[in-house]
């Protein structure tokens, strides 16, 4: 089935990480202990959603250990967490709020996954301990406060879902989005599997700031434009959506602006690094230059790993329904 999304071109070439099979096979054994597969056509849907893939694509540098933790990752990221909240659970804020403290809690290690004993939950405590193993203190703050943004935009979304909350600004949904997406947290842990980590002196510079949010802008509109089929009976916020409400038009035009605006951005990225980032690399030390070139290269793979993986995925070929034997993944029947 064909899909059209929003289309843009980058310098940057696509990497892929080398231990890809293997990481496949890790995350489905893993997703199996942890009963959130079920059958074969979910092992099936997990193949066929380049799961592996998109953790390859966006690690290419990661360790054969590091790879399988980001498939792994990339498998609780989807059905068992982010399909819930499509649902009826995602528009009950308290419900929600009640799973994303349990899960903040396992991120700032306050509580385990006692407080809310799911299957999705249970998963997240033994994936994050892995995730974070090894972290600098510094890095192991960022990520925290990155994925607590993550947990609670789920709680923001779920409060607009049952308001009726539509954005009419882009620049306030992507401040948003880029929280729904976890696409700050995803790029912390680009550090730490394969990259070098950037000192806290640095990270915080307006350049690198500017970076990463253009980045997460850019797979915002790729992603938004190219689950549409989903999106469109389900509702909630969408960059695509967004045009068509504030600017008039058809789909197809809207599906064109959003293009032409994530070409602007990687050209904006691309002028940036060539400028700004080029002089903030000349002004520190030696070790400090191969941190914020490495950081550029996290960005970029973001980018061109999220393209290919929304051009190859099957998950957006048609308007997902949950399977009924994941209704209890993320919350019991007595919640």
């Amino acid at each position: 089935m064909t899909r059209t999304g929003a289309v843009f071109t980058t310098p940057w070439p696509l990497r892929i990480n080398p231990h890809v099979d293997q990481a496949r096979e890790s995350a489905l054994a893993w997703m199996r202990r942890f009963g959130l597969l079920d059958g074969e056509q979910a092992e099936e849907d997990f193949v066929d959603w380049r799961l592996a893939e998109v953790a390859a694509f966006f690690y290419p540098h990661a360790s054969a250990e590091e790879c399988c933790t980001a498939a792994q990752m990339m498998g609780w990221y989807f059905l068992p967490f982010d399909d819930q909240l499509d649902g009826e659970i995602g528009r009950d804020p308290g419900r929600v709020a009640t799973v994303c403290s349990a899960l903040i809690g396992i991120v700032h290690g306050v509580s385990g996954p006692e407080s809310h004993d799911t299957p999705t939950v249970r998963a997240f405590a033994d994936l994050w301990s892995r995730m974070v193993r090894g972290m600098s203190l510094p890095l192991r703050t960022r990520v925290a406060f990155n994925w607590t943004a993550y947990f609670s935009s789920q709680v923001t979304e779920a409060i607009d879902r049952r308001t009726g909350f539509a954005h009419r600004d882009l620049a306030d949904y992507f401040l948003l989005r880029a929280s729904t997406t976890c696409a700050f947290g995803q790029n912390d842990l680009g550090e730490k599997w394969g990259g070098t980590e950037v000192p806290p002196e640095l990270w915080h510079h307006p350049v690198l700031q500017r970076m990463r949010q253009l980045g997460a802008d850019v797979v915002a509109l790729r992603n938004d434009s190219m689950s549409l089929r989903h999106e469109d009976i389900t509702g909630g916020h969408n960059a695509i959506h967004l045009i068509q409400r504030s600017r008039g038009g058809t789909r197809q035009e809207a599906l064109a602006e959003a293009s032409r605006l994530a070409q602007e951005k990687v050209d904006e990225l691309v002028e940036l690094e060539e400028r700004a980032l080029s002089r903030l690399v000349r002004a520190v030390d030696e070790s400090q230059r191969a941190a914020l070139r490495g950081y550029a290269d996290i960005i970029h793979d973001w980018i061109c790993g999220d393209y290919e993986w929304e051009r190859i995925t099957t998950r957006h070929d048609e308007h997902r329904v949950m399977p009924g034997w994941a209704a209890g993944l993320l919350v019991s029947a007595g919640s």
